[in-house]
């Protein structure tokens, strides 16, 4: 065999195309770790939601003597997690 007849096994690997910077740049947001999402209260008292660069106003629309949000919320995350099983 001469060496001109050696196939080259790294060229089998290598991209015949490459895909669209758009594309690039969405794959590379897609493994960039995600912001964790919290809950915060403002000096004034008002209660925020904040994930990443987003913050949105918590209020409470309920009956005055029913369950306060935390403890809603607490319900929904234990009933899912019952459920999931």
């Amino acid at each position: 065999m001469k060496n001109q007849d050696l196939i080259d096994l790294c060229e089998c690997y290598e991209p015949l195309d490459f895909p669209p910077k758009e594309i690039l740049r969405a794959w590379k947001r897609e493994s960039e770790p995600k912001p964790e999402p919290y809950y915060g209260t403002e000096p004034g008292g008002e209660k925020f939601f904040y994930i990443g660069n987003t913050r949105i106003k918590v209020s409470e629309h309920f009956a005055k003597d029913g369950k306060p949000l935390e403890d809603l919320l607490e319900d929904v995350i234990k009933y899912s997690a019952k459920s999931s099983l």
